[in-house]
């Protein structure tokens, strides 16, 4: 499950979806919910919630218009993100938006998708941009000499 905020004036979760809600939340909605665990509950009854306010879902169970009025959070605080170390983006690579979208960047940092496109779009993308601009044949012949030469000391040694 993740936790979203509400960022549309307010959301309708329909039958049978299920949120882990806290306790004032679902205090305030128990004619539209049937509790399943401690904190997690079924909708009985479609079930508003409104700008701000923060809910558990399954991503799985949400449709597109639903994912219009919600924004994904972290379940971290601030201040552990804060104190988060931030590694430098290597270029070329596949950037994530979110919700199965992918960007991808050349080694200028140029975007080279005009809108997010799926994984197995932007993989494909990166490997064909990747073996363009791979120096590495350069390299490997420096190695296969030396593989060479300990081989033929080898059989020099029988």
């Amino acid at each position: 499950m993740q936790t979203y905020e509400v960022t549309g004036r307010h959301i309708t979760f329909g039958i049978g979806t299920e949120l882990k809600l806290s306790e004032s939340q679902a205090e305030s909605r128990t004619d539209s919910l049937k509790i399943k665990k401690k904190d997690i509950f079924e909708v009985v009854h479609p079930v508003q919630f409104k700008q701000g306010e923060k809910i558990t879902i399954s991503p799985e169970s949400l449709t597109k218009s639903l994912l219009e009025n919600l924004k994904e959070i972290s379940d971290k605080k601030s201040d552990s993100s804060s104190n988060k170390i931030e590694v430098p983006t290597e270029y070329p690579c596949i950037q994530h938006l979110g919700f199965g979208k992918y960007n991808v960047y050349d080694k200028n940092k140029n975007l080279l998708t005009e809108k997010p496109i799926k994984k197995d779009e932007a993989e494909k993308i990166f490997t064909e941009l990747s073996k363009k601009n791979d120096p590495d044949d350069g390299n490997e012949d420096e190695e296969n000499p030396e593989k060479k030469q300990s081989d033929n000391g080898a059989d020099n040694a029988s």
